[in-house]
């Protein structure tokens, strides 16, 4: 269990990335592509027949119109402004988390993140 004063520390850390400029505009980004009901009914759209597809697929009963209005559902998706914007400003972010991870790896001479991202004893 964390104890007061590295909750203290962490809630602090948390803080200073939330105030981050990227980081305010991913949450803007992320705020516009959860409301908007475009990419939100296409992706509802898209895991309805990815779920029908792949039980198609297992009957052998998927047809080729079936596999390219997919194939035209996720590229709508992955197209969307919204969800361009929205990956550019993730990737700004991961880099400033890697700088993070860097420097903290650096002080505690441990790769931070990977210790971290450590939940169970089974290979990830």
């Amino acid at each position: 269990m964390i104890d007061t004063q590295l909750q203290y520390i962490a809630d602090d850390f948390i803080r200073s990335l939330q105030a981050i400029p990227e980081v305010i505009e991913y949450l803007n980004s992320l705020n516009k592509y959860e409301s908007d009901e475009e990419i939100s009914g296409l992706t509802k759209r898209y895991y309805t027949l990815s779920s029908a597809f792949q039980k198609k697929q297992y009957e052998g009963t998927l047809t080729q119109h079936e596999i390219t209005e997919l194939r035209e559902l996720a590229s709508k998706i992955q197209n969307n402004p919204l969800n361009l914007n929205l990956a550019e400003k993730q990737n700004a972010i991961k880099s400033i988390l890697q700088e993070c991870n860097t420097t903290i790896s650096n002080e505690i001479s441990m790769d931070f993140a990977k210790l971290a991202a450590q939940t169970s004893g089974f290979c990830n």
